[in-house]
């Protein structure tokens, strides 16, 4: 299956880029800043929950869940119950993942009323998001059900797809909000047309990640009765599409909170080019003396950090040192 694949390409891409995005947001915080805050104590918590969610994903697509193609070490039990687990740690991380942003977010800005705003959002994030969880734990019972192990019962699917439901419209509400909450923040704000840029790309980046929610709605409302239809080819399409859209979720909103705190480390760039910008005329001015020296047969010596250019003209010796006093001697 196309999706399948397509998932476990973007799953490689993201723990990557994500590794990346992270650890130079945990170098800038703890070398050039020295200061690691609870926002990003939280950040990385959300990058190890989104490790476990792309490895349960792994052995779920390693195991045959989604493939047209049985081999011979798929297991369709062994594949349900890691796509299931995969489910719950997405839950989880979500939760933890949109907790740091609002932190981020918190961190950043002093005005009262915003914060107010981010403060209430947590709250209803979590609440939502932890009902949901508990759910879809134990929406059969034993839980071995959901992978057609034992005997017993579950909730009507209806109650799990209204609270899924739920869940995504908060995920909307929410996403759409920390995308746009920092234009407000930075409205009356003077800034160079260089931090303006890198604040739109952040906030495009988290735009993004708002789109993510939106698209894997719709394919949340096309799947029915997993418990009944789980066989069926697209009812497992659709599920992987949901899973797909959700690692885009969470791999966006990781990578926009890691650049947010990228900007010192660019500034500090920029100061080594302006150093190295700063040397290369005095580079130039030596490379031309030293040129100018071999032509008419004299060296360039140091001697306890000064700096002596010895010149030869003919039985005549110069030596001019880098202070002001000049001393001529004759052979």
């Amino acid at each position: 299956m196309a999706v399948a694949r397509d998932l476990f390409a973007l799953l490689i891409a993201a723990l990557i880029i994500d590794s990346i995005a992270l650890g130079l947001r945990s170098w800038v915080r703890l070398k050039i800043l020295r200061s690691f805050g609870y926002d990003d104590a939280v950040l990385s918590l959300s990058f190890v929950g989104y490790i476990l969610f792309c490895a349960f994903s792994f052995v779920a697509l390693h195991y045959g869940y989604g493939v047209a193609q049985v081999e011979p070490w798929h297991d369709s039990e062994k594949a349900i119950q890691y796509f299931f687990a995969a489910q719950l740690v997405y839950v989880i991380t979500s939760a933890v993942v949109k907790t740091g942003v609002a932190l981020v977010l918190f961190r950043i800005n002093v005005q009262r009323p915003i914060r107010h705003i981010l403060i209430v959002s947590m709250i209803v994030v979590l609440i939502v998001i932890l009902v949901f969880f508990f759910l879809l734990t134990f929406q059969c019972r034993p839980i071995s059900l959901n992978w057609g192990v034992g005997e017993g019962s579950c909730f009507e699917y209806g109650t799990i797809r209204k609270t899924g439901i739920a869940l995504s419209v908060t995920d909307i509400t929410s996403n759409w909000l920390y995308s746009f909450l920092p234009i407000a923040m930075l409205y009356n704000v003077q800034m160079s047309n260089r931090i303006k840029i890198s604040v739109m790309i952040i906030l495009g980046i988290g735009f993004v990640s708002s789109i993510a929610t939106v698209v894997r709605f719709k394919y949340i409302l096309k799947i029915s009765d997993r418990h009944k239809t789980l066989e069926r080819f697209r009812e497992i399409e659709n599920s992987l599409l949901v899973i797909l859209w959700c690692h885009v979720e969470i791999f966006l909103a990781i990578l926009a909170s890691s650049l947010v705190a990228l900007r010192p480390l660019l500034r500090h760039a920029n100061d080594i080019l302006d150093q190295r910008r700063e040397k290369e005329p005095m580079n130039n001015q030596k490379a031309y003396d030293v040129k100018r020296l071999s032509r008419v047969g004299g060296h360039i010596s140091s001697e306890g950090g000064k700096k002596t250019e010895t010149h030869s003209f003919g039985s005549q010796v110069a030596i001019v040192n880098d202070h002001s006093g000049i001393a001529l001697s004759d052979v």
